[in-house]
């Protein structure tokens, strides 16, 4: 049995312009709507984007203020030069500090010149040259530093990695560039045991009076 499809009703011609116009419109909007929703979607990736930037500038500005704010820098090659151009200390001395009181200090040799330096690798000489005796200098240091800083190390005459260690945590905590050489900057600025000469006892506690 054969269907037969109801008949079409007959369209004007100003019918479909009418049509034809609002199918028009219907696709301008839809195209519209289309380029609005792209545009939003660059927007809200751009966005991310732009907040992860301002995000990384903030925590370099967070990361230099923290740095201002501790006053340590780890060295730079030039400070690192300028601190290992000084001699060797290659003696200890007592240095007075008051009429009571004096600290057993590295020394250049034949001086009471504390304006030398100890650093890694001196074990104790530090090239060829054999003279002085920077094996007590760098026991005196070591000494102090377990008292006055609770390090544990071996006084073994040896400025090895973890007395360097040592001498970079007290630069730190004292605010100075870190580069692990003990010089004139690190000895004002850290904390020392004092010697009485006239009753040749230690004092109970530390401070830095130089």
């Amino acid at each position: 049995m054969a269907f037969k499809l109801p008949a079409l009703p007959k369209v004007s011609g100003r019918v479909l312009m009418v049509l034809a116009a609002v199918g028009a419109l219907g696709l301008g909007a839809v195209a519209a709507n289309a380029s609005k929703h792209r545009a939003a979607n660059q927007a809200g990736a751009a966005a991310p984007k732009a907040a992860d930037k301002a995000a990384g500038k903030a925590a370099g500005k967070t990361a230099d203020k923290a740095t201002d704010q501790s006053g340590s820098h780890d060295a730079t090659a030039a400070e690192l030069k300028a601190a290992a151009a000084l001699p060797q200390c290659r003696s200890a001395r007592l240095v007075p500090v008051n009429r009571s009181w004096g600290i057993p200090l590295p020394t250049l040799l034949d001086s009471a010149s504390t304006n030398c330096n100890l650093m890694y690798g001196d074990k104790p000489y530090r090239g060829s040259n054999r003279s002085g005796d920077p094996d007590t200098a760098i026991r005196v240091l070591q000494r102090n530093l377990n008292f006055c800083y609770g390090t544990k190390l071996a006084v073994d005459g040896i400025y090895g990695s973890n007395t360097r260690a040592a001498i970079k945590t007290v630069q730190r905590r004292h605010n100075l560039t870190v580069d692990g050489i003990y010089g004139p900057k690190t000895r004002s600025a850290m904390n020392w045991r004092l010697y009485s000469m006239g009753t040749r006892t230690w004092s109970r506690s530390c401070s830095s009076p130089l």
